[in-house]
């Protein structure tokens, strides 16, 4: 009987949210720039996450722009990492703001969504501000380089040409 009422306790346990109360986090940040060499931008976002209850395991989701992305774990490092892509011509200078909810607040972000209530109401466990620069479609080297290439090529040719007149 034990038994049976602890596999019920940790059913429950497992199935009910986890909770991330006093969150601390610290968090970087990329985003590509070069939409010479690239078909679409990608945003990464990487970060560590505390809670007071030392919560393991915990499901993070991420709220980008009214889209939604759960959150990977490194298993190295236990760090939490949220990326997408966005096409060049949504790549423009801006600063996105990512909310961040662990699974509870996710669960009312979504109720509040399906019931077209204000989901700006739900508050996330802290949010990350991540800000790109746009993108550049510019040529990877610059001009001046290929100008000083080419008068280096053409002065060696110049000079191996005089070498051979003068043997």
């Amino acid at each position: 009987m034990k038994t049976v009422c602890l596999f019920l306790i940790l059913v429950v346990r497992s199935v009910a949210g986890a909770t991330c109360e006093s969150p601390k986090f610290s968090s970087t940040t990329f985003s590509t720039t070069d939409a010479f060499f690239h078909f679409s931008t990608t945003y990464i976002i990487e970060f560590t996450l505390q809670c007071a209850k030392n919560v393991k395991d915990m499901a993070v989701y991420a709220v980008v722009n009214g889209k939604v992305y759960q959150a990977a774990v490194s298993e190295e490092t236990s760090k939490y990492q949220v990326s997408w892509q966005l096409d060049h011509a949504a790549s423009f200078a801006q600063t996105m703001s990512v909310q961040i909810f662990d699974e509870d607040g996710f669960a009312a972000y979504r109720k509040a969504e399906r019931s077209e209530n204000n989901t700006q109401k739900v508050k996330p466990l802290f949010t990350i501000e991540l800000k790109h620069p746009g993108v550049s479609k510019n040529f990877p080297v610059a001009s001046e380089t290929v100008v000083t290439l080419l008068i280096f090529t053409g002065l060696y040719f110049a000079y191996s040409y005089k070498s051979q007149l003068t043997s």
